[in-house]
C-alpha cells in the first residue's frame, strides 16, 4: 500500500527552519544556534508521529499487514490462517540466522547458546522483540560466516520478523572484531502457522472464491487443508464433466487421509455435474552427488560439518520445488557455495532422478502429476588433493 505525504526527519527539520526564517524573521538557524536546537528537538518527535501513522496504515492494509494484524483482516473475509505440518515447521526453522564478520579472524569465534537477538528498532512505533539462539554457533578460524537457529523468546503471534530484520545481538566479540547477524528467512513466533505470504494470497483470492464452481474457489478450498503445499487443477482429465485435483503434500506422512479431507473441503464449492478426482502428486526423488574443494586449514571434524550443512542447503532448495518447476544445476551449485565460505570450488558429479542418470543440465519433469523432492544428496570433500569422504 503506497503511503503519500510521508516525511523524513531531515525534511521536517528543513521545513521548520524555513518557516522560522520566513514567518518569524529568525535567521540564526546554523548548527549550534538556539532556534536550530529547538527545531531539531521538535522535528524528532514529529518524525516519530509520521512513522507511527505510517506503521498503523500499513498494518491496516491487506498488502502490508503481518502477524496478528493480518489475522484480523483475514477474519473479516472469513479466511482463517491454517496450520502447516510438523515437517515443514522444522524445515522453516533450519538455518534462519547468519552471523558474519568482515574478515577472517585468527581464532574460532564461539557465539553461545541463548545469545539474545533483537529486531532493529529505529523509533518507538515498532516494538522490539527478543529471540534466543537455540544452539552454539562457531565461526571457525579463517571463515567469515556461520549459520544457526533462533527461536522467539515471546509467546504471542503479533509479530513475524521479516527477512533481514534481526540485526542486533548482545554477544561480546573479541577485541577488534565486529560480529553482524542477519536472519536469512522470516522467523515466526508460531512455528506451525501458515506463512504471511501464503495466507495473504488466500485472503486476496477469497473474493473470487465466493463464486462457487470456479477454478479459484476449488483450488483455494483444497489449499486450506492442513498438509497441502500446492494444488494444480487439470480440467477434463477423463472427458467433459471430470476434473483432476493434483495435490503436492508438505510431507508423505500426511498423505493417507488427505484425499477424503480435500473432497470434503471442496464440496461446498463443487460445480454441478463435475466429478472430482483427487490425486496426490508422485514424489520424484532427486539424487545429487557433488565434490567440494576446501582450504587446507579445514580439519576432518570441520569438513564433516561443512558437508552436512551443504547437503541440508541443497535439500532445502529441492524441497521448495512444486509441479512444473525446473531443477537448476546452477542453483544447486549456488546453494552449496552459500552454505560455507570454506568452499573454494564445487563440482556436480552426478544428477539422478528416480534412479535414472541424467546429463548435468537443467531438468523439467514432463509429467504434470509429479513434483521434485530431495532424495539422496551426497557431498564429498577434497582437501589439498586428498579425498575425504
Amino acid at each position: 500500500m503506497p503511503i503519500y505525504g510521508a516525511k523524513q526527519k531531515e525534511e521536517i527539520l528543513m521545513s521548520m527552519l524555513n518557516a522560522l526564517e520566513k514567518n518569524a524573521g529568525i535567521t540564526a538557524v546554523y548548527p549550534g544556534s538556539i532556534a536550530r536546537a529547538f527545531a531539531e528537538a521538535i522535528s524528532v518527535e514529529v518524525a516519530d508521529l509520521y512513522s507511527s501513522l505510517n506503521f498503523s496504515l500499513r498494518q491496516g492494509a491487506l498488502s502490508t499487514a503481518s502477524g496478528r494484524n493480518l489475522d484480523l483482516i483475514g477474519e473479516l473475509y472469513g479466511v482463517v490462517r491454517k496450520q502447516i505440518s510438523d515437517v515443514s515447521a522444522i524445515e522453516r526453522q533450519s538455518f534462519n540466522i547468519e552471523f558474519l564478520i568482515q574478515k577472517p579472524y585468527s581464532q574460532a569465534i564461539t557465539i553461545p547458546k541463548d545469545t539474545l537477538i533483537f529486531n532493529n528498532v529505529e523509533n518507538y512505533t515498532t516494538k522490539q522483540y527478543r529471540y534466543k539462539l537455540n544452539d552454539t554457533v562457531v565461526i571457525q578460524s579463517g571463515a567469515t560466516k556461520a549459520y544457526g537457529v533462533v527461536i522467539p523468546d515471546f509467546s504471542d503471534n503479533t509479530y513475524v520478523a521479516p527477512r533481514g530484520s534481526l540485526t542486533i545481538h548482545n554477544f561480546i566479540a573479541p577485541p577488534g572484531v565486529i560480529v553482524f547477524c542477519n536472519n536469512t528467512k522470516e522467523v515466526y513466533s508460531s512455528i506451525n502457522s501458515e506463512s504471511d505470504d501464503s495466507y495473504r494470497r488466500r485472503i486476496v483470492a477469497s473474493i473470487k472464491t465466493r463464486a462457487a464452481g470456479t477454478n479459484e474457489s476449488v483450488r483455494f478450498a483444497a489449499l486450506s487443508v492442513k498438509g497441502v503445499r500446492d494444488v494444480r487443477i487439470r480440467e477434463s482429465s477423463y472427458g467433459m464433466g471430470s476434473c483432476d485435483i493434483i495435490v503436492i503434500p508438505e510431507s508423505v506422512a500426511t498423505v493417507k487421509q488427505m484425499p477424503e479431507v480435500i473432497l470434503s473441503s471442496i464440496n461446498s464449492v463443487r460445480p454441478t455435474g463435475v466429478r472430482f478426482n483427487v490425486r496426490i502428486a508422485e514424489k520424484l526423488e532427486i539424487n545429487v552427488t557433488a565434490t567440494i574443494t576446501l582450504a587446507n586449514t579445514v580439519n576432518d571434524t570441520l569438513s564433516a560439518g561443512i558437508k552436512n550443512q551443504a547437503s541440508l542447503f541443497v535439500k532445502r532448495y529441492l524441497n521448495s520445488l512444486t509441479v512444473g518447476d525446473t531443477i537448476s544445476i546452477s542453483e544447486i551449485e549456488r546453494q552449496i557455495r552459500q552454505s560455507s565460505d570454506y568452499i573454494r570450488n564445487v563440482t556436480i558429479n552426478s544428477f539422478n532422478v528416480d534412479g535414472k542418470e541424467l546429463p548435468l543440465s537443467d531438468f523439467t519433469p514432463s509429467n504434470d502429476k509429479v513434483y521434485a523432492a530431495a532424495g539422496n544428496v551426497s557431498i564429498y570433500s577434497v582437501i589439498m588433493g586428498q579425498s575425504n569422504s
